[in-house]
This record gives C-alpha cells, structure tokens and sequence, in this order.
C-alpha cells in the first residue's frame, strides 16, 4: 500500500505564489515622477482612518414654543465646521490611500533636499509639522508621500485600485484641492 502524497493547503500555496511574485509586480511611475507599486487599500481601513475624526456636536436651542432645547442642525457654524470635518475626513482617506497603497521602489530618498524644502515652508507658516517626528522613518515617510511622491492626479488611480467609486474618489479630490 502505498503512502498518499501530502497536498499543500490551496490557500497557503497560492499566499506562496503571490509573495514569490510580489517582487517582479508592475511598477508605476507616478505624475511626480516617482516609482512605485500600488496596492490596493482596504475600505475598512479607510474608514477606520476617517471615523476617527468625529463629527462636532450638534447645536441646541431653546424652543420657547415647546418649552424645550431642540438640535439645530442648521445652524451656520455647525453647517461650516461639518464641512471642516469632511474635508479633513477626505484628506485622512487619501493620506491612508497613500501611506498604504503606495510602495516606494526607492524609499524614502537619502537626499534629504525635499525635506529641507518642506521644512522651509513649515518655517514660513505654509505646512503644519506638529504631531510628526522628522527623526521618525515613518513619519518621514508620510511627509515624503504626502508632499512629495503622490499627486492629486495619482489619487485617483489609487482610487480605482482600492474599489471606491468615482463619486468619492470626486468627493476626496474636491477636499485635496480645497485645502
């Protein structure tokens, strides 16, 4: 009798096949110039990134009428700082777009010119630095992508990429060019 042969798992054997192949995936220049690859960014993760940024508290006012506070969600401050929201909500999408869809060939480059020259615009009040450590590799990273690497016309083949919709990758692309 003879010994049948072991079969890999069809799950594991394809993760293998994958990985051998990641490494001869197609590369992609972006508008910048920049090399990458582009992977696709999971929906879950994009609204992990964007909840966190909450929504503000909606206004009350007193109705004299029904002797109560009722919401006023049409107030116009609340209305401006919504929009504020979704705006830095659109911005979080495509910052997770590019942090995690983007794989630099070259990494972050040793040159370190692109960051002397955002650091100049921070200095002049042009960017906002705080909350990042520039001694950090991933923070450099996020700078490097964010200012330098990607490009509001790369953003929308991320998009595509990830599976989202024209309407939001419309809606993300009116946020990044408003700000």
């Amino acid at each position: 009798m003879s010994t049948p042969e072991k079969t890999e798992n069809p799950t594991v054997a394809v993760a293998k096949k994958r990985r051998a192949n990641e490494d001869q995936a197609k590369t992609h220049i972006l508008s910048t110039g920049v090399e990458v690859r582009l992977r696709p960014v999971s929906a879950a993760l994009i609204s992990e990134v964007t909840s966190s940024i909450k929504y503000p508290k909606v206004p009350k006012v007193f109705n004299e009428d029904k002797g109560r506070d009722e919401e006023n969600p049409v107030h116009p401050d609340y209305l401006a700082a919504k929009q504020d929201v979704d705006n830095e909500r659109g911005m979080a999408a495509m910052d997770a777009m590019a942090m995690f869809g983007v794989e630099l060939i070259d990494g972050v480059p040793e040159d370190d010119r692109w960051l002397r020259n955002l650091k100049l615009l921070e200095k002049r009040g042009r960017l906002d630095f705080s909350g990042l450590d520039l001694t950090d590799e991933v923070d450099l990273e996020y700078l490097y992508k964010k200012h330098i690497a990607v490009s509001g016309a790369d953003y929308a083949l991320l998009g595509r990429l990830s599976g989202l919709t024209e309407e939001a990758i419309s809606a993300a692309a009116e946020s990044f060019r408003s700000n």
